[in-house]
C-alpha cells in the first residue's frame, strides 16, 4: 500500500507588497546592514581608517535620506524582530544572519531603541558607533549612561532607549545562562523522547504538553544564540542512536526554519515533527538497524517499510491535534527525495511538503556525522556539506541546501582546525556575517600528559593593532578521529 498525503502543510511564502513597500523594505534593509558593518568594522578597527570611513559614508547616505523624506529615524527591536519607524522590516534568507548577529550585538548591550530625530555629519556617526561600542555587556543600565553621554557630547538629534524584555526573555539574556538552559532543553528532550517513543509503542498517552513546551524553548534559544543549542548537536551518542539522532535532526530543522523564515509557532511545530520523523523504526528490529554487514533483500524492504509504518502509528495517536498533520507528512517522506525518488514510491507525482524537504536535509547531515556498526569513523562535516551540495537538485531542495551550508558555516561548529600560530582548537561560534564565515571562533587546545584540555577561546576576526593583519587564520580542519577528540565534550 502506498499512502498519499493530501493534507494541507505550512509553506514559508513572503508577504505580497507594493512597490512602494518593496522600496521602503529594501531601504530599511540597507540602513540596518550598513550600520552592523559599521559597527563591526569599528570593532577591529581605529576611528579614521579607509574602512570605517568608507561604511560610515554607506550607512551615512541611506540614514540622512530617511530622515529627510520622513523627518526622523527609528530603529527598535522587539524580541527577534527589528522595526523601522513602526514598520516591520521582513527579512530575506540570505539577509536573515546578518540581521541576527546585529539583533544579538544591540542585546548584548541592553539598547532596544535608537532614533535620529536630524541628519548627522560623519563626525556624529562615527561619535555614536564608538560610544555603543563602550559599552559593557549586559549592562542593564547602558542606555542611561548612553543618553547622558550624547548629551555631554552635543548630539542631542539622537535618542536611545532599553531593551525591552519578555517574560520568556529574562533567564536567558547572557551566554553562559543561555548554554545552562541549552543542556538542559536538550537532555530533558532526549529523555522525554525516550519515554514517549515507548507510549507509541504500546499506544500509552503522550505528554504532549510536555514536548509543546520543550520545544518552544528551544525555539526561543534558537532566536537567541544558534551556537548554544547546533553546538550540542555535536552529541552523536552510538548507544542512544535513534533518540540522539531524532533531537539533533529537531535542532538542525528549527535552525533552518529560521533561517527562511518560518513563524515561531510553526517552528515548534517542525521540531515536533523532526523528533518524531524516525518513529516507524520501532517496528524494525535491532538486529536489522545495527546489522555491522550489507543488509539482505528482504531486510532492505523492512527497511523502506518504516515511512509507512511512521505514518500509521502517528495516525494512530490522538493527542496531537493540528499537529498530526504536518507530523504525518514528514514520518511519510522525509526518505522522498526532491526528485521524488527514494523510497517509498509516491502513486502519483507531487511536491513534497516544506517541513519533509527540511527534515531530509537535517537528518541526512546528522545521519553521515556520526559512527555506526557498519561505518566507524563518520564523515567530517566538510565533506558531507560538499556531497550534499552535489546532490542539491536531486536529492536535496537546491534553495534549502544554500541556506543550511550558509547556516553550518565553512567551518561548521565542532570542526577542530590548525591555526595558523600552530595552535589547535575547535569551533565554537559561527561568524553571522557571511563575508566573515571563513574567520568563526575557536576554542583553543592545550595537550599535556596524554590529554586535551580547554584553553582560550579567541575570535579569528580579530586584528593586530600595529600592523592590522589577522592574528590567527586557520590553515586546515583535521579529523578528530586522528586524534581521538570527541569534540561534543567542549559544548557541554
Amino acid at each position: 500500500m502506498v499512502m498519499e498525503s493530501n493534507t494541507r502543510t505550512y509553506e514559508a511564502s513572503p508577504p505580497r507588497e507594493t512597490p512602494q513597500e518593496r522600496v521602503a523594505r529594501q531601504i530599511s534593509s540597507e540602513f540596518v546592514l550598513a550600520f552592523y558593518r559599521l559597527l563591526k568594522e569599528a570593532t577591529f578597527y581605529k576611528r579614521y581608517t579607509q574602512g570605517v570611513d568608507f561604511l560610515s559614508g554607506q550607512c551615512l547616505h541611506t540614514l540622512n535620506s530617511i530622515v529627510k523624506a520622513h523627518g526622523h529615524l527609528s530603529l527598535k527591536i522587539i524580541r527577534d524582530v527589528c522595526f523601522l519607524n513602526n514598520t516591520r522590516i521582513h527579512v530575506s534568507a540570505d539577509q536573515f544572519a546578518l540581521f541576527k548577529a546585529f539583533i544579538k550585538e544591540m542585546r548584548r548591550r541592553w539598547i532596544g531603541e535608537i532614533e535620529f530625530r536630524s541628519e548627522l555629519t560623519p563626525a556624529q556617526l562615527r561619535d555614536l558607533i564608538f560610544l555603543l561600542l563602550e559599552l559593557e555587556d549586559n549592562n542593564e543600565g547602558n542606555f542611561l549612561y548612553m543618553k547622558r553621554e550624547l548629551e555631554r557630547r552635543g548630539l542631542p538629534g539622537i535618542d536611545v532607549g532599553k531593551l525591552d524584555l519578555f517574560k520568556d526573555e529574562l533567564a536567558v539574556t547572557d551566554s553562559e545562562s543561555r548554554r545552562r538552559l541549552s543542556k538542559e532543553v536538550y537532555f530533558k528532550t532526549l529523555d522525554f523522547l525516550k519515554t514517549a517513543m515507548d507510549n507509541a509503542r504500546t499506544s500509552r498517552v503522550m505528554q504532549v504538553r510536555k514536548i509543546k513546551r520543550l520545544m518552544l524553548n528551544a525555539v526561543n534559544l534558537l532566536m537567541m544564540d544558534e551556537s548554544s543549542l547546533l553546538g550540542l548537536a555535536n552529541i552523536k551518542s552510538y548507544d542512544d542512536y535513534t533518540f540522539n539522532h531524532c533531537v539533533n535532526v529537531a535542532i538542525y530543522a528549527m535552525a533552518l526554519g529560521q533561517r527562511i523564515g518560518i513563524p515561531k509557532k510553526y517552528l515548534s511545530f517542525l521540531g515536533m515533527a523532526g523528533l518524531f520523523h524516525d518513529v516507524g523504526k520501532l517496528g524494525v528490529t535491532k538486529d536489522i538497524l545495527n546489522k555491522p554487514g550489507p543488509l539482505e533483500s528482504d531486510e532492505w524492504e523492512v527497511i523502506h517499510r518504516h515511512p509507512l509504518l511512521g505514518a500509521e502509528i502517528i495516525m494512530g495517536l490522538k493527542e496531537w491535534g493540528e499537529l498530526s498533520t504536518r507530523m504525518i507528512a514528514v514520518a511519510f517522506e522525509h526518505h522522498v527525495k526532491y526528485d521524488l525518488s527514494g523510497y517509498p514510491r509516491l502513486s502519483r507525482p507531487r511536491k513534497t511538503a516544506l517541513f519533509s524537504r527540511i527534515i531530509t536535509i537535517a537528518d541526512c547531515f546528522d545521519a553521515l556525522g556520526r559512527p555506526r556498526v557498519y561505518r566507524k569513523h563518520p564523515y567530517v562535516s566538510e565533506k558531507i556539506l560538499g556531497m550534499m551540495l552535489e546532490r542539491s537538485g536531486k536529492d536535496f531542495d537546491p534553495l534549502l541546501v544554500k541556506v543550511f551550508i550558509n547556516m553550518i558555516g565553512i567551518y561548521p561548529l565542532g570542526s577542530l582546525v590548525r591555526l595558523s600560530t600552530e595552535e589547535m582548537g575547535v569551533v565554537v561560534q559561527v561568524p553571522q556575517d557571511s563575508q566573515m564565515l571563513h574567520r568563526p571562533k575557536v576554542l583553543l587546545l592545550n595537550y599535556a600528559d596524554g590529554q586535551y584540555t580547554r584553553d582560550a577561546t579567541v575570535d579569528l576576526a580579530e586584528r593586530d593593532d600595529v600592523t592590522q593583519e589577522f592574528t590567527r587564520t586557520i590553515l586546515r580542519t583535521l579529523d578528530p578521529n586522528d586524534y581521538h577528540i570527541n569534540v561534543a565534550e567542549y559544548f557541554l
